[in-house]
């Protein structure tokens, strides 16, 4: 009897969890193991669970679902459940060992399974663990095209908005951009089922626009997320995206409202026991404490978490500050190696390794990075990076005597301002004042009354 009621139960939770009811979700999958033993059940119960910040107890019931996939012979599923461990092991506990394992089981498990989803899924785990745009791209791409002949949206969804974001990195922001919105378009007009994919694809979109500086495209998806919200009530899909405008609102100045977004992320993420499911807030954190000059303070938040790709650019800003300038710059050239020095990730690294090269007094080794920065941002055709290489040019034209560095310095000017950054507009407007000092005193005075207002404005010292 129980039995014969267990796929009613079954197929309710089932339900629950496509339309975010996790409560409800939780509630039929346990009704189901009161009475049977079935894996997809336990599979179930451990999403729930999941979106319910008990990963704990998610990991448990997704490994004894693996375990009763395996038992019963449906290793394309079972496949599956390793590759979500595999993600969570690695994001969720930072346990990079485990998740190498689940990696190697859904791999050996998905070997002669010919085209199945499960594989397109596998590559985009695979997309997700590198490091250099190349990999990711090469990785997507190949799910792509499996999706695409599967006719599976879920799958195609993530692996666009993957291929758009490496695209992004590599400079052809056009062409990137294009299949970002493509994907988010996909995920917030239903096409997508799973919400776990939905939430996916807003993290690696907004993280592409974010990475080109696109605010202005921020803003117009933030407006489609928030009638997808009101349409669904589905809040708790945006609920580890704290730190991903965070840098938008730094930008252009609202620190006050960053510092309260990046603090009640990290306060939830402490409270649940979770790590960051992308950039971590503690480091996004860290850097506004840089800006505002609280050496201390960024330091305490950066402890644990100097290991993080995301904190690197907050770990050799601090070094540079507290004048260890070849930690700054060991830091910095550990992390280019890895994702390439020639791709718009590599930017913001090449104009801080510009600064520490100019505090070790070598004008030169600073030039020659100012260039290769230059070289992204005119390859690129990014405002925000032509504007970095511009800044980089113009700092180091001033160490070494170049007679075009206030022209470097008036177009980066130019372009934050018209961005909207406006620390890095009032800094370049200091640089300005030091370029003007010697033959245009009252400029020089002029661009620094106005560069130390607005720094005083915005806090930072």
């Amino acid at each position: 009897m129980a039995l014969e009621a267990a796929p009613d139960a079954l197929a309710r939770g089932e339900e629950a969890l496509r339309t975010g009811d996790w409560e409800g979700a939780r509630t039929a999958f346990l009704d189901v193991l009161a009475d049977v033993e079935d894996p997809r059940a336990e599979e179930g119960l451990g999403r729930a669970l999941w979106w319910l910040h008990d990963l704990d107890g998610a990991v448990e019931r997704i490994e004894r679902a693996y375990v009763g996939l395996r038992a019963a012979g449906d290793d394309r599923r079972a496949a599956r459940a390793a590759v979500w461990l595999a993600r969570e092991h690695a994001a969720g506990f930072g346990n990079f060992a485990a998740s190498a394992g689940w990696y190697a089981r859904a791999e050996r498990l998905l070997q002669d399974a010919g085209d199945v989803p499960e594989r397109g899924w596998l590559a985009i785990a695979r997309a997700e663990r590198a490091s250099a745009p190349t990999d990711l791209r090469r990785n997507a791409a190949w799910a792509l095209e499996l999706a695409r002949r599967l006719h599976d949206a879920d799958l195609e969804a993530a692996a666009l908005v993957r291929v758009g974001y490496a695209e992004v990195a590599s400079g052809e922001v056009e062409a990137g951009m294009g299949k970002v919105d493509e994907a988010m378009a996909a995920a917030t007009g239903g096409e997508v089922r799973s919400l776990e994919t939905v939430g996916d694809v807003i993290c690696v979109g907004v993280g592409a626009c974010e990475l080109a500086a696109d605010w202005q495209r921020i803003e117009q998806w933030g407006r489609v997320l928030e009638r997808w919200v009101e349409r669904h009530g589905h809040v708790a899909v945006l609920g580890f995206c704290a730190a991903c405008c965070a840098e938008m609102l730094v930008a252009s100045g609202e620190w006050e409202t960053a510092e309260g977004m990046l603090a009640e992320g990290l306060a939830r993420m402490r409270d649940a026991g979770m790590r960051a499911r992308c950039v971590h807030p503690a480091a996004k954190l860290a850097e506004l404490r840089l800006r505002q000059g609280r050496l201390e303070e960024a330091e305490h938040l950066l402890a644990g978490y100097e290991h993080l790709p995301e904190s690197v650019h907050a770990l050799a800003s601090l070094h540079l500050a507290k004048g260890e300038t070849a930690m700054a710059a060991a830091v910095l050239h550990r992390r280019l190696n890895a994702i390439g020095g020639d791709n718009v990730l590599a930017a913001p690294l090449l104009a801080l390794l510009v600064d520490v090269r100019l505090s070790q007094g070598n004008g030169v080794g600073a030039a020659a990075t100012a260039e290769r920065l230059a070289a992204i941002g005119e390859r690129a055709g990014l405002p925000r990076v032509m504007a970095m290489g511009a800044l980089a040019r113009g700092r180091a034209g001033l160490a070494t005597g170049d007679p075009g560095a206030p022209g470097h310095l008036e177009t980066a000017l130019r372009v934050f301002a018209d961005l909207g950054m406006a620390l890095d507009a009032a800094r370049t407007r200091l640089d300005l004042a030091r370029a003007h000092e010697a033959n245009e005193p009252e400029v020089a005075v002029g661009e620094a009354r106005t560069a130390l207002a607005e720094l005083e404005r915005l806090g930072a010292p």
